[in-house]
């Protein structure tokens, strides 16, 4: 087995920055570079077995297609197939810690504005029905098990909404002094206890009857004064409470306040519009904490209402209605026509809206926003509300993910899987259109006494100067991997003329032949190149590439040897 890890997988991956590693089919260790090594630490040991768990399974946040969830202990990494021998295949390790941990924060934040939106959005005329809703799934969000809106009355709590709590109902009135209640009210803000037991209420009234560790509360202020509580319950702790925690049961209790608001009022008409208006105030903070923004489109009119914030993200003056084609025009013109599709469908089907465009950002640039509605009525009419984000990061998180997967760290230059991807493509689109074009293997000559005479810094120096002169050398329509420590493959598409690629090949060697300066020092690489030609030496990528390779060793018998 040493052997074959020898000839056919280590050889290559020992001068690899990248960090990489070999495993075979039941993702036992084989073998792995100095750089994973490093990454990976002490506790890795050969012919261990990684926790790698399969794309099935896997409940995190979206991952490349072809990248393998690792967590070694409580670390996360993504695993991206290279080359294989027999039953074993190389791996390029990439760590995803960070990038999962402010991704689960941000899917957190929009699950909570998703479900305040939906709230607003509510048809539901029974108004004790909406409390009840709004309790299983704040609850849910937060996974609590018990929920309960109450109204103070003297040194007792009246439930007037509740989820899942045995015991506890509506109408149900409980002492105030044996709940954890009494503490929000008397401090008159929100109140966190991820374990209750940690606390000073550890021998609390309410801990001895109802057995909760875990609870967060906050007052309702209803027509400016303290009205009662919003709190939720778990029987067993849990993690410390986020921010979006707490932004999202304060949100969720000044929705709560209105809604009990409009309960009371004898006047609904007025007491509707009062409503409204609080949930414009709320969503409109929400907006300016999140950036996001509400909107409402009426299709009798085609007119837009749009939020402060709505207006900021669209970069459109703050109005009342607008056109909805002043909204169109913001978004980039290939996707105008799939936002009028969903628009169409949605307000045909009463289906929910959502989805992604992009929208201009300067002369050249642009950001993505996440758009998402319903259709109601209002006044017998359909209505579609909504809300829209500038989820511009999370898209360039995840293209960064995909261009790191891709794409040689050092360099720049593809990796050998983008490179078999577009040798793939080019044999399809080359025997379509009965053309030939060119596979040129360029590995460096002397650049092992480089690194060694000069340390890393200055082999990584030449690969990069290396890499750039060849980009800067070929065509748009060209390609430049890197496939190893020190070897190159260029795509040439569209080969008519031997000569030219002869002559191309002379330009490549005289590129790499100039001296690479580096703060006064000089460095001196060559070049030995094979070349492959489509379809002549073959139909497949890894024909043509071994044909190339093959090529460039009998070009080394006439070269200086590295």
């Amino acid at each position: 087995m040493q052997n074959v890890l020898d000839d056919g997988l280590l050889a290559p991956l020992r001068t690899a920055t990248a960090p990489w590693l070999v495993l075979d089919v039941q993702q036992r260790l084989h073998a792995c570079n100095p750089a994973a090594r490093q990454l990976l630490g002490s506790e890795v040991n050969i012919n261990m077995v990684l926790p790698v768990v399969t794309p099935d399974a896997w409940q995190g946040a979206p991952l490349p297609a072809d990248m393998l969830p690792c967590l070694l202990e409580s670390r996360l990494f993504g695993l991206l197939p290279g080359p294989q021998v027999n039953a074993l295949t190389a791996y390029r390790l990439v760590p995803l810690q960070d990038w999962h941990e402010q991704e689960q924060k941000r899917r957190q934040r929009e699950h909570y504005l998703q479900i305040l939106s939906d709230l607003a959005a509510s048809g539901e005329k029974d108004r004790l029905h909406r409390l009840d809703g709004a309790l299983a799934a704040g609850a849910a969000a937060l996974g609590m098990e018990v929920a309960f809106v109450a109204q103070r009355k003297g040194t007792q709590l009246e439930i007037i909404a509740c989820h899942a709590g045995e015991g506890l109902s509506r109408g149900k009135s409980l002492p105030l002094d044996l709940t954890y209640c009494e503490r929000t009210l008397q401090n008159g803000q929100l109140l966190c206890l991820p374990d209750v037991l940690e606390t000073t209420l550890a021998d609390s009234a309410c801990y001895r009857e109802f057995r909760f560790r875990a609870y967060i509360g906050v007052p309702l202020l209803v027509q400016g004064r303290i009205f009662g509580t919003l709190a939720f319950f778990a029987a067993s702790p849990r993690t410390p409470f986020s921010s979006a925690d707490t932004e999202f049961v304060q949100h969720l209790a000044r929705w709560t306040a209105v809604v009990v608001e409009r309960k009371q009022s004898a006047d609904e008409a007025m007491q509707t519009q009062q409503a409204m208006e609080e949930q414009l105030g709320w969503l409109r903070l929400a907006g300016q904490v999140a950036r996001l923004g509400h909107w409402s489109y009426t299709p009798q009119d085609g007119q837009v209402s749009l939020s402060q914030e709505a207006c900021r993200l669209l970069d459109v003056e703050p109005s009342p209605l607008l056109p909805l084609v002043e909204v169109e025009r913001r978004m980039l013109v290939p996707d105008r026509q799939h936002w009028r599709d969903a628009l169409q469908h949605s307000m045909l089907h009463r289906t929910p809206l959502a989805l992604e465009v992009r929208l201009r950002h300067g002369e050249h640039g642009y950001g993505w926003l996440a758009l998402r509605a319903q259709v109601v009525e209002r006044d017998g009419e359909p209505l579609l509300f909504g809300v829209l984000m500038d989820v511009t990061e999370a898209k360039e998180s995840q293209q960064l993910i995909q261009y790191q997967a891709s794409h040689d760290a050092l360099t720049g230059c593809i990796n050998r899987t983008l490179l078999f991807d577009r040798l793939g493509q080019e044999i399809r689109r080359a025997e379509r259109l009965h053309q030939r074009f060119a596979v040129m293997f360029v590995d460096l000559d002397r650049f092992k006494q480089v690194n060694d005479r000069y340390g890393h810094a200055a082999g990584d120096k030449v690969l990069q100067t290396v890499a750039d002169r060849l980009m800067a050398l070929l065509r748009r329509s060209d390609t430049v991997a890197r496939v190893g420590g020190d070897e190159f493959v260029l795509l040439i598409p569209q080969v008519s003329d031997d000569q030219a690629l002869a002559m191309l090949a002379r330009k490549v060697e005289m590129a790499i032949d100039r001296p690479v300066r580096d703060e006064g020092a000089l460095y001196r690489v060559s070049a030995s190149i094979g070349v492959a030609l489509y379809p002549d030496d073959g139909d497949e990528p890894e024909l043509l590439l071994r044909t190339a390779d093959r090529k460039m060793y009998s070009d080394k018998s006439v070269v200086a040897r590295h």
